[in-house]
């Protein structure tokens, strides 16, 4: 049976390896419809949030099988570290998975260890009858699936910029995801990622991942705040999600008619 693309590429690694910046949105609802909607515009990949919105492995994978047929990549966070989750996510094809407030290199050492066949992890091979291998279709998972899995640490409190250089060199891990409201939190900064103490912390977390030769991403809430990033080495970035595009769209739409109608 002929496969129709090569479902192990992962573009959104390859891309951000490569340092060709990758744009994308978030998900928070648990909807494929919506992801499919998401999927057809010109983004590269869909950060699918399970720590905050209310999804589960079954509806991780029906977003994955909805935007599978576009140009873009499904990026996971977890909602917590854990073997069961990260192995259920990789065996269901899910080859980039972002886990939060990781703040040591032990840490970031077990969960590559959950991630990983084995003699690097513990990780059990199922892949030939499951998604990740497309049901056997793809007889060369297990040579190819470190190249194109990408685990990425996401780091947003104090400890975790403390420890920015264990959890970075830890060996496997493709990436790092800065959160930066979480670390304005931390810092005693309520959300406000513009502080100056928040933005010059989130600066040298990304000139300092890059030097040690990995790709860094974060959010950015601006353009201006997006182009600093950027000049500044990150190659992917989160730009809003599905509930913002809603209510912010509903606001305007009614505030524009509302304004029209007056009389």
């Amino acid at each position: 049976m002929p496969m129709v693309k090569d479902y192990l590429k992962n573009n959104f690694k390859h891309g951000i390896e490569a340092g060709v910046l990758q744009y994308g949105v978030g998900q928070e609802t648990t909807s494929a419809e919506v992801a499919e909607i998401l999927a057809t515009a010109d983004i590269d990949w869909l950060f699918v949030d399970g720590e905050h919105g209310g999804h589960t492995v079954t509806t991780i994978l029906d977003i994955a099988r909805a935007i599978a047929a576009y140009d873009v990549t499904p990026v996971v966070r977890i909602p917590q570290a854990g073997t069961g989750i990260i192995k259920q996510l990789l065996d269901g094809g899910i080859q980039n998975i972002i886990i939060p407030k990781v703040e040591t290199g032990e840490e970031t050492e077990d969960i590559m260890y959950w991630a990983s066949y084995a003699p690097r992890g513990n990780r059990g091979f199922g892949a030939s009858a499951v998604r990740a291998g497309r049901f056997n279709r793809h007889p060369d998972y297990l040579d190819r699936n470190v190249e194109e899995i990408c685990i990425l640490p996401q780091i947003e409190s104090v400890r975790g910029w403390e420890n920015l250089e264990a959890i970075t060199n830890t060996p496997g891990v493709g990436a790092i995801f800065l959160g930066p409201i979480d670390l304005a939190v931390d810092m005693g900064h309520g959300i406000n990622i513009f502080h100056p103490e928040v933005e010059a912390a989130m600066d040298d977390m990304i000139k300092r991942v890059r030097k040690l030769g990995k790709p860094v991403g974060t959010i950015a809430l601006t353009t201006d705040q997006a182009k600093r990033f950027v000049d500044l080495g990150v190659s992917f970035l989160a730009l809003g999600g599905d509930t913002f595009f809603l209510t912010n769209a509903t606001d305007n739409l009614l505030k524009t008619y509302k304004e029209a109608l007056k009389s």
